[in-house]
């Protein structure tokens, strides 16, 4: 019977463990360039939709417009419109959840009525009518189709040529518009939409090329004339990535108007969505142009 030296046995014990080392090496400098490639991805992935963010901050153009008023509460769910010389035929709030006061406000300003105010939200199961009774509540949600839980507004659009539109729908705003046409657009007189996700490569349910076709597609038959950043939600590159955006209809307008001036927010006005946070300062293009 063959026994090692104790020596022979230790030299082995040390070529395993050295081996073992080895490997251990091995695998931590894989990891570290794993790691390092990845950082390297993601900062080239940053760069480029920084790029594409600066590169279409142009669609986002906000207009001068002076004669503007807040409806609704002074938190999340109050909006800035403006005043047109236009009567409307039709009120849409689009997304209600628990809050309709700017809904409230809107209808009695404007003498709107159940035969004429439609508010859709397939989430919830009644409207809050403690805000109003003055409006038609049908539970369904915006989208490009219409089922028993859906509805893409066709029949409204059809129906009335100068109509007011309220939306928030976390990102569902998005496939509607990719829907409509120049003609569905242009019978909106005015809209008041929150705009998700327009850092956000492909958040809310959307691609980011498709959410600025969206914004493309508005910006061709309406100005913008307010916008608000939705301090809800994050920022990139000092963007907020929701906006509260006011609309008018080009076709309101006798010339084009200059690019806004008026420093956003405007106090009294604007408010904070959150009380204990601050409101975003947009106070750069292309939210307010101080080259005029």
């Amino acid at each position: 019977m063959f026994l090692m030296s104790n020596k022979k046995i230790i030299e082995i014990q040390q070529k395993v463990i050295f081996k073992k080392k080895e490997e251990l090496r091995r695998k931590i400098k894989e990891k570290m360039q794993q790691e390092q490639m990845k950082k390297k991805k993601l900062a080239e992935e940053t760069e480029n939709q920084n790029k594409k963010i600066l590169e279409n901050l142009y669609l986002f153009k906000v207009y001068q417009f002076d004669d503007k008023i807040r409806l609704g509460c002074k938190t999340d769910g109050g909006y800035v419109i403006g005043i047109i010389n236009e009567e409307y035929d039709c009120y849409i709030s689009a997304g209600i959840s628990n809050e309709e006061s700017f809904s409230r406000d809107f209808i009695d300003k404007y003498n709107m009525n159940e035969t004429n105010s439609y508010g859709f939200d397939g989430t919830i199961e009644n409207y809050p009518y403690e805000y109003t009774d003055k409006i038609t509540f049908i539970k369904k949600n915006i989208n490009s189709f219409n089922d028993k839980n859906n509805t893409n507004l066709f029949d409204l659009i059809d129906k009335y040529s100068r109509i007011f539109l309220k939306m928030d729908i976390e990102g569902g705003e998005y496939p509607w518009l990719l829907a409509l046409n120049d003609t569905q657009l242009n019978k909106f007189s005015q809209i008041v939409m929150e705009v998700h996700g327009i850092t956000t490569p492909d958040g809310y349910r959307s691609k980011y090329a498709d959410k600025m076709k969206c914004i493309e597609k508005l910006v061709k038959t309406h100005y913008i004339i307010h916008a608000h950043g939705n301090c809800h939600s994050p920022s990139r590159l000092g963007i907020p990535d929701v906006l509260e955006l006011t609309f008018v209809n080009k076709r309101l307008f006798d010339n084009p108007p200059k690019l806004n001036t008026t420093r956003l927010p405007i106090p009294n006005l604007d408010f904070s969505n959150i009380t204990i946070r601050e409101d975003y300062n947009l106070n750069f293009y292309p939210f307010v142009n101080k080259t005029v």
